[in-house]
């Protein structure tokens, strides 16, 4: 397990937590919860939109579009936290703990 790549996917794992909590205590206000639901996934659909494959997410469920969008942006901050902490091990001169495949 890397330290720094789970150091680098809490703060967004937070972010995400958060703003499902206030969408959790956002009642009956609907463009209230629509924007928290939108703010973690927002970088993700900005870029789904430039593609101009806006019109395929209409019918997504929330917890779809989390999926489709959350879990990747999870695996790219892990692997560069990994990448990162191997290539500061090996500058030190330290082996990985770990070298499997």
């Amino acid at each position: 397990m890397s330290r720094l790549g789970l150091l680098l996917c809490a703060p967004y794992a937070i972010f995400i937590v958060a703003c499902v909590g206030i969408v959790s205590l956002a009642g009956g206000d609907n463009a209230a919860q629509l924007i928290f639901l939108q703010l973690p996934i927002a970088g993700q659909l900005a870029v789904v939109q430039a593609l101009g494959l806006g019109r395929a997410l209409e019918f997504l469920a929330w917890p779809d579009a989390y999926a489709m969008f959350v879990v990747p942006v999870f695996v790219l901050l892990y692997t560069v936290g990994a990448l990162l902490e191997r290539g500061l091990e090996r500058r030190r001169g330290l082996s990985p703990a770990h070298t499997g495949a």
